[in-house]
C-alpha cells in the first residue's frame, strides 16, 4: 500500500523529501530532545513533585512484559516520522513537533515533577532484564508531566495518518494498544498521558491545516 502511494505521488510530480534528509532531520531533532530532556530531568530549577495515583494507575499496575511494547512505543515517533516523504506534511509535522515539545520543556522547567518508580522486576529473562536495565539506565523520574513518550509519537502518527489517510485507522489503533505501557512500565501516570495528549493537541492545531484533512487534495 505504501509503495503504491508511493508511485503515484512520483507520478503526480509532488514535492517530496529525499530519505536521506528525512534521516538527517530526525536523528537531529532526537539529538536536541535527547539533550533537552534529560538536561532539565538532571537538573531541575526546583523540587520536583508527585502526582497522586489515579484509579486506573492501579487498575493496570506494573507489567514486567510491558516492556516491549514501551519500547515500540518509543521508537514508532522516529519510524513514522521517516515514512512521511511528502514535503508539506513533513514541514507540518515538524511544526507541530516543535510546539508540542516546546510545551513539555516549558511545563518540566517550571511545574516540574517526578515519578515513584518502581524497583526492576526480578526473575525476568535476560533479554527482558536487559531492556529494563537499559531504561532505567537511560531515563530518569523526573520530566514525568506531560509525557513526551506520548507526544511525540501522536505528533508523529498524525504527520503519517496525513500522509497515508488509509492507514489511519492502523496507526491509530496501534498508539491506542501501546499507550497503556507508559503506566505498567512504571514511567507514567495518567495524568501524564493526559498531559502529553494535551501537547501534541496544541501542537497539531498550531500546525494548519494539512494534517487535520481527512480527504486529498
Amino acid at each position: 500500500m505504501l509503495a503504491t502511494d508511493v508511485r503515484t505521488r512520483a507520478a503526480a510530480g509532488i514535492d517530496t523529501v529525499a530519505l536521506s534528509r528525512r534521516i538527517a532531520i530526525v536523528l537531529i531533532a532526537m539529538a536536541i530532545n535527547t539533550a533537552l530532556y534529560l538536561g532539565i530531568n538532571a537538573y531541575p530549577l526546583s523540587e520536583p513533585r508527585l502526582l497522586p495515583y489515579t484509579a486506573l494507575d492501579h487498575a493496570l499496575g506494573r507489567q514486567a512484559w510491558t516492556i516491549w511494547p514501551y519500547w515500540l512505543l518509543l521508537l514508532a515517533g522516529p519510524a513514522l516520522v521517516l515514512a512521511i516523504r511528502e514535503r508539506r506534511y513533513l514541514l507540518a509535522t515538524l511544526h507541530a513537533y516543535v510546539v508540542a515539545i516546546g510545551l513539555d520543556a516549558a511545563i518540566w522547567l517550571l511545574w516540574p515533577t517526578r515519578i515513584a518508580r518502581p524497583p526492576l522486576p526480578q526473575g525476568l529473562d535476560p533479554l527482558t532484564e536487559a531492556a529494563w536495565r537499559c531504561l532505567h539506565a537511560l531515563d530518569g523520574v523526573n520530566n514525568c508531566f506531560p509525557s513526551g513518550h506520548i507526544t511525540i509519537p501522536v505528533v508523529a502518527a498524525a504527520g503519517f495518518a496525513a500522509q497515508y489517510p488509509r492507514l489511519r485507522p492502523w496507526v491509530w489503533s496501534a498508539l491506542v494498544v501501546l499507550t497503556p505501557s507508559v503506566i505498567t512500565t512504571g514511567q507514567h501516570y495518567l495524568w501524564d498521558v493526559a498531559g502529553g495528549l494535551a501537547t501534541a493537541t496544541l501542537g497539531l492545531l498550531l500546525a494548519g491545516t494539512p494534517l487535520w484533512r481527512t480527504g486529498r487534495s
